[in-house]
C-alpha cells in the first residue's frame, strides 16, 4: 500500500495473533496449559503472552515500528538494499529488517533475541491530505482502525522455519492495536516512504504479525519465511544471519 495516508504494508514476512492474559477463546483455567503447549510447540520463540525482558510481546511489536521510523531515509535497511541493519539497535532484541533484498545476509551480537516482523501495517495521522481526517463525533483510533486489519486477514498461507525447523501457527502471533501509540519518525521517510512522517511525536495504530526467536548459539542460521494471499501473491525471503 502506498504512503498516502491510508496504510502502511511493510512484508519483512510476518502476522500475529492475539494479546492479553489468557490464551485467546480459553478459558483461565485452560490458559496455563495452553501456553505450556505453546512453548513445547514452538520452544525456539518466546510465547505469544510472554514478556520478554519485560516487555509484552504487542509492544515489542510497536517497538519494530518505532525503529524502523526512526532511521534516515538514505541508511534505512528497511528501504535501501546493502545498508547496515546494526543501527539503532539498542535494547536486548535485535530488530530484523524488512528491506528490498529477499536474501540478506547480516550479523546478530552473541546473547540478543531477533524480533521478526512477518507483515505489518500502519495508519499514522496527520497526513498532507486534509480530507485525511476522522469524521465528525469519530475519534481519531477508530478513523485509523477502519480497514487497518484487512491485508492481514487476506493472508492464507504463512510459513516460517529457523534452521529448517517450522514455527507452528505463526498466525497466531498477530497483534493488532487497541488504543493509539505513538511514535518519532525521522522526517527524512516523508520523501518517498510515509509522506505522513512529520519528524515529532505523532500517533497511529497498527496491525502486526511479529515473533521474537531466543538468542541463538554462535555461528550461522537460516532463517526462511513463505506467504501467500488469497490473490495468489507469493512472498519469500531467506535470511542467513551470523551470531557472533
Amino acid at each position: 500500500m502506498t504512503p498516502n495516508g491510508a496504510g502502511r504494508l511493510s512484508l519483512v514476512l510476518a502476522l500475529a495473533a492475539g494479546c492479553g492474559g489468557a490464551a485467546p477463546g480459553l478459558a483461565p483455567e485452560r490458559a496455563g496449559t495452553a501456553l505450556v503447549e505453546e512453548a513445547v510447540a514452538n520452544p525456539q520463540i518466546f510465547a505469544v503472552d510472554s514478556e520478554p525482558y519485560g516487555t509484552p510481546m504487542k509492544e515489542w511489536a510497536v517497538d519494530w515500528m518505532r525503529w524502523q521510523y526512526s532511521i534516515p531515509l538514505a541508511t534505512n535497511p528497511n528501504i535501501v538494499a546493502g545498508a547496515d541493519p546494526d543501527q539503532h539497535q539498542f535494547g536486548p532484541v535485535f530488530f530484523v529488517a524488512d528491506g528490498p533484498d529477499h536474501n540478506p545476509v547480516f550479523s546478530v551480537p552473541r546473547h540478543k533475541a531477533i524480533g521478526l516482523m512477518l507483515s505489518q501495517i500502519n495508519n499514522d495521522f496527520p497526513c498532507p491530505d486534509p480530507s485525511f481526517k476522522p469524521a465528525p463525533g469519530q475519534s481519531l483510533f477508530d478513523f485509523l482502525s477502519a480497514g487497518l486489519t484487512t491485508i492481514n486477514d487476506d493472508i492464507t498461507v504463512m510459513d516460517v522455519r529457523l534452521d529448517g525447523v517450522l514455527i507452528r501457527d505463526p498466525l497466531r502471533y498477530r497483534f493488532t492495536s487497541t488504543r493509539l501509540f505513538f511514535f518519532v519518525g525521522d522526517a527524512s521517510l516523508a520523501d518517498g516512504f510515509d509522506a505522513c512522517v512529520t519528524g515529532k511525536l505523532q500517533p497511529a495504530v497498527a496491525d502486526d504479525v511479529f515473533i521474537i526467536f531466543k538468542p541463538l548459539s554462535r555461528g550461522q542460521h537460516v532463517l526462511t519465511t513463505h506467504i501467500e494471499n488469497s490473490d495468489g501473491n507469493v512472498f519469500d525471503r531467506t535470511r542467513t544471519i551470523t551470531v557472533e
